[in-house]
């Protein structure tokens, strides 16, 4: 099929299948000087448009071959606002990544088109004036800001699942000591976004534990020598950022009582001797009530409101998240941080007026130190 015909029937098609093929057919064809004067139109507005990111993918690779033609196609682009459709689509990227894990097909191409957007974005980032001033543009550049902000789930989620597995080793569970210092951070919902697979407060509807506010400095006391956490992870790097942070800024020392670790670098803890006492009652009343309930005899549904009572972690209220079978339900418990999956055998019915909660969560999510 001739270049012009292709061009015009990606104009007239709105099936994602169908201007998927289109596209690749463009790619093959291999014609790069054969652009129609839409080309820039037709691409950016499929970039604007909700794709799935494959289509995304091979429109920014033919963007990425006008841009390569001449600077006035480069030029052109950017009058036709191709640096606000690319800061939409990593927008958008990065946001999807909240719910893929990155190991899955889609994550790997949902990461492979952020790391091409942002290729793309370094052709206007100099050259011709018109392309400084859209970069200066405040929706612009607010978009690109939003994208790469810390709270993405691309840059929050720290470690492997082997620095999960060894942090947990060292504070779950245990009581400890740490220094911690006040942060002005953003919410953590998006960890717990990426844990569950879905946004947590629609899905849920459940009250989220507390933002992530502080940085702590762990120590294990219940020896007779102190031992510093994270000089005994291997990944570990405490910058020079970090150590005048601390030297300059005074940190409170408190109890800290680590209910769970998050991903290699997050956990959940409870602070104060009097916090941890009161975080303990509850587990057991929890367990209490859990012991005298109903167990479950068939699939919860998203959203029901349970009792687990757990061989490891005892007894918590929990929220169901996934039951894809009676071997695998997700869930989640706000109260105390945990994010598990659970077998049928362990959920019991919940009666919400025998467990009396406290007025202001008990946990908090911490970076560690370093």
């Amino acid at each position: 099929m001739k270049t012009s015909l292709l061009w015009q029937k990606l104009m007239d098609s709105n099936q994602t299948e169908e201007i998927y093929e289109i596209l690749q057919q463009l790619l093959t064809c291999g014609h790069l000087n054969s652009f129609p004067p839409a080309a820039a139109d037709i691409l950016l507005g499929l970039l604007d448009e909700i794709y799935e990111p494959q289509v995304w993918l091979l429109t920014c690779v033919l963007v990425g071959q006008l841009c390569n033609l001449t600077s006035v196609a480069r030029t052109h682009l950017a009058q036709r606002g191709a640096l606000s459709s690319l800061a939409s689509v990593l927008n958008r990227c990065l946001s999807s990544l909240i719910y893929i894990t990155t190991s899955s097909q889609e994550g790997q191409l949902y990461e492979h088109l952020v790391k091409f957007v942002v290729s793309l974005l370094q052709y206007f980032s100099c050259g011709s004036s018109v392309c400084i001033r859209k970069i200066l543009q405040d929706d612009i550049f607010g978009s690109v800001l939003s994208a790469v902000d810390c709270s993405t789930s691309a840059l929050y989620v720290f470690g492997s699942a082997e620095s999960k597995v060894q942090l947990k080793s060292l504070v779950v569970g245990r009581s400890m000591v740490g220094r911690r210092i006040w942060t002005p951070s953003v919410s953590t919902s998006t960890i717990y976004n990426r844990l569950l697979g879905c946004d947590a407060a629609d899905v849920l509807v459940a009250h989220l534990p507390s933002q992530d506010s502080f940085v702590v400095d762990l120590y294990d006391t219940n020896s007779d020598e102190d031992i510093h956490i994270v000089e005994q992870l291997p990944y570990s790097c405490v910058s020079s950022a970090w150590e005048s942070l601390f030297e300059d800024v005074y940190g409170e020392w408190v109890d800290v009582y680590v209910t769970c670790v998050l991903d290699g670098g997050h956990f959940v803890a409870v602070f104060g001797a009097e916090q941890v006492e009161q975080f303990h009652r509850l587990s057991k009343n929890v367990e209490a009530v859990a012991n005298n309930s109903t167990s479950l005899s068939c699939l919860p549904y998203r959203g029901q409101l349970v009792c687990v009572l757990h061989p490891e972690l005892g007894g918590f209220q929990a929220y169901v998240v996934n039951a894809d079978s009676s071997e695998k339900i997700l869930t989640f418990a706000p109260d105390c941080g945990y994010v598990e999956e659970v077998p049928l055998s362990f959920l019991r019915t919940l009666d919400e007026s025998s467990i009396s909660l406290p007025s202001v969560p008990l946990i908090h999510i911490c970076k560690l130190m370093g």
